[in-house]
């Protein structure tokens, strides 16, 4: 991955909607600023120092970000690598079983497995999922007529990987361990809701910049 700081993920805090909004009970979207401060906390200094891993109080190991494509997400993993020096693993769907599919049936298995234990091994290790909602789908009502899938094509699924990687998320990555597991969807309404709850401990959403972000992009850029 290419070097990237956290500062050049460029934003302002949302300061009208503090100003004109009940905070309290009206909904809004997180500032760039925002989320720069809860990466910053839940994911690079617990990530970058094992004083600091040992003693925050919450086990948040693995993270999803969601939201519009184009909004800074893979931005941010890139950071979060550059800022940590953690090694990286993409265990993306189109990494293991694209087009041709690199690691087929159970090949992708066991890439995982190996990915876990050099993870520990050589921590601070970052393992990046992308296109999430493939690997957790949204459960589909299913059509007649619509023909089986054959063994082979199944072996193909994204969805297979759920399992081996709640397998060994469970018992590779504790307390102790420096290992952080960030999950990316642009569609997170085709993911299942409660398997998204499931395996990511925490989700952080990546909105369109707001007025404030835009008007400092400007001065910035142009």
């Amino acid at each position: 991955m290419p070097v990237t700081k956290l500062t050049e993920f460029i934003g302002e805090f949302n300061y009208i909607h503090s100003m004109l909004d009940d905070i309290k009970e009206a909904p809004y979207d997180p500032s760039m600023a925002l989320i720069r401060q809860l990466v910053t906390e839940y994911i690079i200094f617990p990530l970058g120092s094992a004083l600091v891993r040992n003693r925050i109080p919450e086990h948040v190991r693995s993270f999803l970000f969601y939201g519009p494509a184009g909004t800074g997400k893979t931005q941010v993993v890139r950071a979060i690598a550059s800022e940590t020096k953690s090694i990286v693993f993409d265990l993306s769907p189109i990494n293991l079983l694209g087009d041709p599919p690199k690691f087929p049936g159970k090949e992708s298995d066991k890439l995982i497995a190996m990915v876990f234990v050099v993870a520990k091994e050589f921590q601070p290790a970052l393992i990046y999922i992308d296109e999430a909602e493939k690997v957790w789908p949204a459960k589909k009502k299913k059509v007649k007529g619509q023909k089986k899938k054959t063994k082979a094509e199944m072996l193909l699924e994204p969805v297979r990987l759920k399992k081996t990687l709640g397998k060994w998320r469970t018992k590779w990555i504790t307390d102790e361990t420096r290992i952080t597991i960030v999950g990316c969807t642009s569609e997170p309404q085709n993911g299942n809701k409660k398997d998204f709850k499931k395996f990511f401990d925490k989700a952080i959403y990546f909105p369109f910049p707001d007025y404030t972000t835009r008007r400092l992009m400007w001065r910035t850029f142009i």
